[in-house]
């Protein structure tokens, strides 16, 4: 029998066996690729569909096709990124996935975020900031920001014209231009916009000609008030190899930076991304992704699909911490390990209080301060490696009595005070947390 009869019986008898619902939903959007005499390949279009597949109906799909084709073969499920990735705008090249409803805001990302959407609900947004740099290390979100402004800046006005594009792209298509001699088609393209989005733009460094294009592009759309908004790894002072009048231009506007997720952050990251998966997960499990997983959001999703796959060879959609753990075990061992050090006791101690930073070195006598502050030297003392006196005292800018004094009165008080020993229980969980 051909593939497509073999798949056709087998889709014949699994209608038999399941609800119409679930039929239409699951199964129907499988299709088969390809069979050998030990494998047959199934395509679904979406991450979610193959965790269904895998976790529910895996086994009812391998028994019908041993009935059909009379031979025991494994089956193996892939995702089509075709479908998945496929932009629904060819003119804009706008990824349709990437909006700001599907972006989780955090302090990480709070400015950056705030300054997005005020360019994408702008009537004029270059009046606002032009141009917006975002700025910061890969994965943490900056792509789906560029793609989210131009999604909702799109839908709001329908009649203008956006280009997202990156450094690397522009630069293959100047030369495609100049070899063929279509540049005035290439300019058209580039300045006849409302907003351009650029990606990557650290990767213009040692690009003399693309750099000389983006210079001129650059000017065109400022001079006509067209919003221009860029990414980049680090801010434009710290990009080698780019011309200092393009460099001047990058920093003319508003830079805003993207840190690695906070834990708060990742807690909701990693809940959106598995509810997307239809698995159950309780607070203890994602809390322990977000424990162990930090450096980036593309790392966070790249734990989920670990687990989904994982979910999916064990044939369950309930996730426990033993499945986890083995999941997610070869992505720990590449997280960077934070190392503690006074400032970041202090910095942990500040943010837990309220206060602002610098609080606890300042010569403030306040009774909201001297205790976070003796707090602060409390933790220096348990949890550093070598945390004498001295060396507290200097972090606080204050001498080695005054530590002695503070840590001594905080232990006097631990014993009566249950709230002070949560409150410090707490603070140090967040500083080994992060």
């Amino acid at each position: 029998m051909e593939l497509e009869q073999i798949w056709g019986n087998v889709v014949a008898m699994l209608a038999e066996e399941i609800s119409e619902v679930s039929f239409n939903s699951w199964i129907k959007p499988v299709k088969a690729v390809s069979i050998t005499d030990s494998e047959i390949v199934l395509c679904v279009p979406y991450g979610v569909n193959r965790n269904m597949i895998m976790t529910k109906y895996f086994s009812l799909i391998e028994s019908c096709l041993e009935a059909v084709t009379s031979k025991k073969r494994s089956i193996e499920v892939i995702v089509s990124e075709d479908v998945e990735e496929k932009p629904v705008n060819n003119e804009s090249s706008l990824n349709p996935r990437y909006t700001f409803d599907n972006f989780i805001k955090g302090k990480s990302n709070e400015l950056a975020y705030v300054a997005a959407l005020a360019v994408a609900e702008s009537d004029s947004p270059a009046k606002a900031y032009n141009p917006l740099f975002l700025y910061g290390g890969s994965g943490l979100g900056k792509t789906h920001m560029l793609h989210a402004i131009g999604n909702y800046y799109l839908e709001n006005y329908p009649d203008r014209k956006v280009l997202y594009t990156t450094s690397e792209k522009f630069t293959y298509e100047l030369v495609s231009a100049i070899r063929e001699k279509t540049n005035q088609a290439f300019r058209d393209k580039y300045r006849k916009v409302d907003l351009l989005l650029i990606d990557d733009v650290q990767f213009f460094a040692g690009r003399e000609l693309a750099q000389e294009e983006l210079f001129h592009t650059f000017n065109a759309l400022y001079e006509k008030d067209k919003q221009i908004v860029l990414t980049s790894d680090r801010l434009p002072a710290e990009i080698p190899q780019i011309e200092e009048r393009i460099r001047t231009r990058f920093s003319s506007g508003l830079p805003a930076d993207v840190q690695p997720p906070e834990y708060e952050t990742r807690m909701a990251i990693l809940k959106s991304k598995l509810q997307s998966e239809y698995l159950e997960v309780g607070d203890e499990i994602v809390a322990f992704i977000a424990e162990n997983v930090k450096s980036n959001v593309r790392e966070l999703e790249g734990a989920v699909k670990r687990i989904v796959l994982y979910a999916g060879l064990k044939r369950t959609n309930r996730i426990t911490l033993e499945l986890a753990t083995e999941a997610i075990a070869d992505l720990m061992k590449t997280q960077p390990k934070r190392r503690i050090t006074p400032q970041v006791i202090i910095s942990e101690v500040e943010k837990y209080y309220m206060l602002p930073g610098g609080s606890l070195i300042s010569k403030k006598r306040s009774n909201d301060v001297v205790l976070p502050r003796q707090v602060a030297m409390y933790i220096c003392r348990e949890i550093l490696d070598n945390p004498s006196f001295p060396k507290i005292g200097e972090s606080f800018k204050r001498d080695h009595s005054t530590a002695m004094h503070g840590v001594d009165r905080i232990r006097k008080e631990l014993g009566d005070n249950p709230d002070l020993r949560t409150a410090i229980d707490e603070i140090i969980t967040n500083i080994k947390r992060d």
